[in-house]
């Protein structure tokens, strides 16, 4: 039995995000959110970052119809708690999971 506090949804959508920081002068990082709940979300990103980092995540694909209140959101900011290399089709990713700063 899975013990998470919030229900995870799955979703298939575009972000891209970049590290919350003084100066502009850091490259944006291209990912899929895979799931989303209330507090946070998992992605594969294009890039490895760091744990603790803060990043500002837009989505730029659909919202498969969720809601806020239900983990979806189309602008956000968020910590990176965990990320580790994973191989899709040949390809590597990092797995990725972000948690939500600010209350929706």
């Amino acid at each position: 039995m899975e013990k998470r506090s919030n229900e995870r949804r799955r979703i298939n959508t575009p972000i891209v995000c970049s590290r919350f920081q003084s100066r502009c002068d850091g490259e944006a990082i291209d990912g899929l959110m895979k799931n989303c709940c209330l507090s946070g979300f998992y992605a594969e990103l294009q890039e490895q970052v760091k744990m603790g980092t803060i990043l500002l995540v837009r989505a730029g694909g659909n919202s498969c119809g969720f809601s806020a209140e239900e983990g979806y959101r189309s602008l956000a900011l968020a910590e990176v708690r965990w990320s580790q290399p994973k191989t899709i089709e040949g390809e590597v990713c990092y797995a990725t999971g972000l948690k939500y700063l600010m209350p929706y």
